[in-house]
């Protein structure tokens, strides 16, 4: 009779349990309910802790699709582990951003905003604003977090807007502080434009977080720009798009570039390309637009198309941390691009409408009892 294998002691348990990949967690769910030991190891604080500083960026876990006044929350995992219920949002609900493992979302046409945690099934709501708030970003607001596990701790949400009380040509913007539980006076921009109807002014859509700035495409009608708000001065300023940039009302996305730079995504039908784009400082301290990539999407794409063929799309997303941006082609689908490596997989979802990307660690030890097996 052959002896049997030794058992594994608890430090290579931990060695082996410790390298599962983040972006399956469904993985680590089915790890502990192999025994009690591994249960234990995996639900201890310490381990959680070490498991976050050893794979150091949250994954994307899945997004929000906000196409209609139902957003539906899509997992980009093999096998979910999630509850349905804890990314369930209310049918009166639209949602804003998501950052840092949480959720800002508005309740109907309303000014009534909350902050939710779906992991930790936790909300906060908010006192209404100063501004119809279209275009808002959530974000942590802990010194020195490295954004692993900011749950539980002090938050802002930036809104911009224009205020329908003005019948001027100007932008508004203010800031809500968890810590302090009220929103800031609001701060105001003119335009220096024409401007028929107040709401031509903000694209209604999430923003970028890039350095201590917070940024928002203006629409069309309110020029060619970009709405900055700077957290530490707390004013408002713009900056002008990429001089030539085939711009219409939705298919711009803006997202953190090399090196701490803002940069955007944008794309070209008659092209059917991609392309990336940072704002430089030269040695002479003049900002600029650089082309800095450009990817043919034909070349990517796990789909075969024909060259005669027009790709009909538009870039509808961009997971910071992770660096992977969405690209919806009508009649083909929704993709998910890695401009790291290269890669791009078919997703499920709506083609077009705008999504919102979650990126957190989800561990057996933080929602062990939102967790369900199928």
């Amino acid at each position: 009779m052959a002896a049997a294998a030794p058992e594994l002691n608890e430090d290579v348990i931990v060695e082996i349990l410790l390298r599962l990949p983040p972006d399956e967690p469904a993985r680590l769910f089915r790890a502990s309910l192999v025994c009690k030991p591994w249960r234990r190891v995996l639900s201890d604080p310490a381990f959680l802790r070490r498991y976050r500083r050893f794979h150091r960026t949250p994954p994307l876990l899945g997004f929000f699709d906000d196409g209609n006044l139902s957003p539906a929350f899509f997992s980009v995992a093999e096998a979910s582990p999630f509850s349905k219920t804890a990314f369930d949002c209310s049918p009166l609900y639209s949602v804003l951003d998501s950052r840092h493992g949480r959720v800002l979302v508005r309740q109907g046409f309303a000014q009534n905003l909350l902050v939710r945690d779906p992991i930790a099934g936790v909300r906060e709501e908010l006192p209404e604003p100063h501004l119809p708030c279209g275009s808002a970003v959530v974000l942590c607001a802990a010194a020195g977090c490295d954004h692993c596990d900011c749950r539980g701790g002090p938050f802002l949400v930036v809104c911009a807007a224009t205020n329908t009380n003005h019948i001027d040509d100007s932008v508004d913007a203010s800031v809500y502080s968890s810590q302090v539980g009220a929103w800031k006076p609001s701060v105001s921009l003119h335009l220096g434009v024409d401007v028929k109807y107040p709401y031509d002014r903000v694209k209604p859509r999430s923003g970028a977080l890039v350095g201590d700035g917070v940024y928002f495409v203006l629409a069309l009608r309110a020029g060619k720009k970009i709405l900055k708000y700077d957290l530490g001065s707390h004013c408002l300023s713009t900056i002008d798009l990429p001089a030539g940039l085939e711009y219409c009302w939705d298919d711009v996305v803006l997202m953190p570039a090399e090196d701490g730079l803002l940069g955007l995504a944008s794309t070209s039908t008659r092209a059917s390309n991609l392309y990336l784009w940072s704002r430089m400082v030269n040695g002479d301290g003049v900002a600029g637009w650089v082309q800095r990539r450009v990817i043919e999407l034909r070349a990517v794409l796990p789909v075969t198309i024909p060259n005669n063929k027009v790709m009909t799309m538009k870039v509808i997303g961009y997971a910071e941390g992770v660096n992977v941006i969405f690209v919806g082609v009508i009649s083909l689908g929704t993709f998910i691009i890695n401009l790291e490596s290269g890669v791009a997989r078919k997703v499920t979802k709506p083609v077009y409408s705008p999504v919102l990307p979650f990126v957190s660690f989800y561990t057996p030890g933080m929602v062990l009892a939102l967790c369900s097996f199928s």
